[in-house]
């Protein structure tokens, strides 16, 4: 949509958005945001982009999160002031630790103290407002003056979106927002002003490190995040089959087919006890894929079981001593000092810092032009052995499903992985958000990155991300899936307002073991050590009493609800209803089962 030429400083942020290709801006609304509200629904005529009202700030934060990681394209945000951005803050910092580019937009009282109402204004201004999540946006602003304002909003989005990407933050006086513009305000041509590049890798480390591969018995990739990036998939696909490597996901973002052979999660183990060099691209904490903990065998002087979580593990190796390690990846560009989200610091044989997609590309270029036929037949017999176990993963994760979880009670999480499975298999499906503790990895057929956004971070952001995600698809016919956690949902209920008010397709299929379940471990391991009675693990743990009825929840939201289901043969049929919903009704579905803890 074309813009008339703003006349308002508000309307020049609603303009550059528009130009910048920003769909959606997801709010709470507040007073100190109000001239760019008005200029987005009058000025802007809520097209360009769209407001999203939501009941949180952190879901407004966490649904732009989702339709990037769904689209490959940021959304800007409205943050009332320091109380809106308080809200905020959990959202933006997972935002940050996924690198998620977003532009948020705050409001400030009068910075003119002499213009501030008694009391509301004073509370609502903060001498730099940013302060509070300055340690995990790439970068922040507070201009004055209308020239300084296009020039904020334009670098804030080549910052966001250049690699590492992540979150900006952008403050308004509100006086400045409804203020005029100049006589003759020069408009920036918005085409020049695109984000950089990303880096390529050093030519000199993509040499030692294609050598490094060509000469290797027994490597291994190991990848996160790689089918988020345009290309990725494909250039790790390329390589991997060049040089026969197999390949270990990390994290629940789409890489490889799951049934492609050179695919071996699950079998780290097995895979990473032999390797002579371990690539890793992508991957942020890479002592997660290469560690594993250890549980002191027998059990404890109480004669219980000895706990196998919570603090004190021990944690071994799973690579031999003497095993190369090349990192690929920008993730360095990303350190700060205040969040440790770096993981740990791990020796490096080659580090090649660059764009994981172009050094994969590069290597596989150089890999082809070198290898000889004494390579060939060392990828050609590594293919074959990561088929034999990629074949044995297959048929383990069917005879588990079959024989150990199928007719458990309460219903275990392979089984509500294979009935939702069932359902979807014949559909054009997304999964917008969640996890089953991986089985829905293992279980269903992900031949590409258009199946697979499955973002997700902290308690409280599931439903907004989903939202996000899902409304990326609003006016396809797609349909979208979200698993969401019990916990997780009461932490946002209002979310499925936002779902309901506008029409955002979604089946949304509730993980509800009614507890925080991650604190459990947590709890017996302590109460082991200490010798006492597991009898009060549950206290301030457990989601019951009441046991919450999330059908009747999403019902009084105007949303299709059916549950609670206690019995997984009812899961079929209850999926077919909300399925039936989000297809010929365009709307958001919930079905609530109950489950086993994991």
């Amino acid at each position: 949509m074309s813009l008339a030429r703003p006349e308002y400083v508000s309307d020049l942020i609603v303009y550059l958005l528009n130009g910048l290709g920003i769909d959606y801006v997801p709010l709470n609304p507040g007073a100190t945001t109000r001239g760019i509200h008005e200029s987005m629904v009058t000025y802007g005529g809520n097209q360009a982009p769209e407001l999203i009202t939501c009941c949180h700030e952190e879901l407004a934060v966490a649904m732009a999160e989702g339709y990037y990681l769904a689209t490959g394209k940021p959304l800007a945000t409205l943050v009332h002031n320091i109380v809106g951005l308080q809200h905020a803050s959990k959202a933006i910092y997972e935002a940050w630790l996924n690198s998620v580019p977003m532009i948020i937009i705050g409001g400030t009282g009068p910075l003119d103290a002499s213009h501030r109402r008694p009391w509301i204004d004073w509370i609502h201004t903060a001498q730099v407002q940013s302060q509070i999540i300055r340690d995990y946006v790439k970068w922040d602003d507070q201009p004055q003056g209308a020239a300084s304002v296009a020039e904020s909003v334009i670098r804030a989005y080549q910052i966001a979106m250049t690699e590492p990407r992540g979150p900006v933050y952008l403050c308004f006086d509100v006086e400045l927002q409804e203020s005029r513009l100049p006589d003759n305000f020069p408009i920036p041509d918005l085409s020049r002003f695109q984000p950089p590049a990303p880096p390529a890798g050093n030519p000199a480390a993509i040499s030692q490190g294609a050598r490094a591969l060509l000469e290797a018995e027994r490597p291994v990739l190991i990848v996160e995040g790689l089918g988020r990036s345009p290309g990725g998939s494909e250039a790790l696909q390329t390589l991997a089959e060049l040089l026969g490597i197999p390949v270990i996901e990390q994290g629940n973002a789409y890489n490889l087919p799951n049934h492609h052979p050179l695919n071996v999660t699950g079998a780290n183990a097995e895979v990473l006890k032999d390797a002579d060099l371990v690539v890793t691209a992508g991957v942020k904490d890479i002592e997660a894929t290469l560690t594993r903990a250890v549980v002191a065998p027998g059990t404890a002087p109480s004669g219980l079981p000895r706990a196998a979580s919570g603090y004190g593990r021990a944690f071994e190796s799973l690579i031999p001593e003497g095993a190369k390690l090349m990192q690929i990846g920008l993730h360095d560009y990303g350190v700060r000092a205040w969040s440790s989200s770096y993981g740990k610091l791990l020796p490096a044989d080659v580090h090649l810092l660059g764009n994981e997609v172009l050094v994969l590309k590069d290597l596989a270029d150089q890999c082809q032009g070198s290898i000889d036929a004494g390579g060939r037949k060392r990828a050609s017999d590594r293919a074959a052995w990561a088929k034999d176990v990629h074949n044995s993963i297959q048929q383990r994760t069917k005879t588990d499903v079959k024989e150990r979880w199928w007719d458990q009670t309460p219903t275990s999480t392979a089984r509500l992985a294979s009935e939702i499975w069932e359902a979807i298999k014949e559909e054009d499906w997304v999964l917008v958000h969640g996890s089953l503790s991986g089985w829905e990895k293992r279980l269903w057929k992900v031949e590409d990155e258009s199946r697979w956004v499955a973002g997700g971070g902290g308690t409280g952001t599931g439903m907004g991300v989903a939202m996000g995600a899902a409304l990326a698809f609003r006016g396809t016919n797609k349909v979208c899936v979200s698993i969401q956690n019990d916990g997780d949902l009461l932490y946002t209920a209002g979310s499925l307002w936002t779902a309901s008010h506008h029409d955002i397709p979604m089946l949304i299929v509730m993980f509800n073991n009614r507890s925080y379940y991650q604190d459990v471990g947590h709890q017996t391991a302590i109460t082991q050590m200490r010798e006492r009675s597991l009898e009060t693990v549950g206290v301030g743990v457990d989601l019951v009493g009441p046991d919450t009825d999330f059908a009747t929840l999403a019902k009084s939201f105007n949303v299709y609800g059916v549950g609670p289901i206690h019995d997984a043969a009812e899961i079929s049929a209850a999926l077919k209803k909300g399925l039936d919903v989000v297809k010929n009704q365009r709307k958001p579905a919930l079905v609530d089962t109950v489950v086993q803890p994991r």
